[in-house]
């Protein structure tokens, strides 16, 4: 079974710099226009499986992506282990803020991080949670949360006889799940409307293309 791992249209938050995790702001035109843009690039595929993270951005891209790919007949399954890792009390504020906090967390085991993808996913949340004393989500909690949500959605896609599934979710989590399935390849930002192609056939789920757009 196909999965099309793909990140939610572009948001106010996304616009402004803004950290965003559990927080949630609505997508804007230039974001609902990608998202329209990549459902009509999936209308000739049968996509018979629609799952989401149970954030709005993430059910609002969903939506949009069904109606424009001829698929708005199918139910839209929220999950809220796909929802993206939640920042504590960074929510809401600058990114460039909390990447300045990273760096002092991360130093001196890792130098020169410029953005959040130049260091390992792992490490990047554990920091922020022991920056924010606790109250970020950490990397046991987070990855075991959206692993098992991943293991759940494929598990009720394949009892469905689905071929293949599209699943909406959030930037830092497909990387988290990138990371655990092992995939080597460069990956830097997971781009809005992007998606992550995983072949989820065998025990194993394999990594087969990161940000495509068909």
């Amino acid at each position: 079974m196909k999965v099309l791992l793909i990140r939610h249209g572009k948001t106010i938050f996304n616009t402004q710099g803004k950290v965003q995790g559990w927080s949630d702001t609505p997508l804007t035109e230039a974001g609902r226009a990608g998202a329209m843009t990549l459902g009509k690039n999936l209308a000739g595929e049968t996509i018979d499986g629609w799952y989401a993270s149970d954030s709005g951005r993430a059910r609002e891209t969903a939506s949009i992506l069904q109606a424009y790919s001829n698929h708005a007949h199918l139910p839209l399954h929220e999950h809220e282990g796909l929802r993206e890792v939640y920042f504590g009390t960074f929510e809401g504020g600058f990114n460039s803020a909390m990447l300045e906090s990273l760096k002092e967390g991360l130093s001196p085991k890792f130098k020169d991080v410029h953005m959040m993808w130049d260091v390992p996913v792992p490490d990047v949340v554990d920091t922020l949670c022991t920056i924010d004393n606790g109250e970020a989500e950490s990397w046991d909690v987070y990855e075991k949360r959206v692993t098992k949500a991943m293991k759940n959605v494929v598990k009720h896609a394949k009892e469905e006889n689905c071929e293949q599934i599209a699943i909406v979710s959030h930037g830092f989590t497909i990387r988290t799940l990138i990371h655990v399935y092992g995939y080597s390849g460069e990956v830097t930002d997971i781009e809005n409307c992007s998606m992550t192609e995983i072949d989820a056939s065998g025990e194993s789920f394999i990594v087969n293309n990161v940000n495509t757009h068909r």
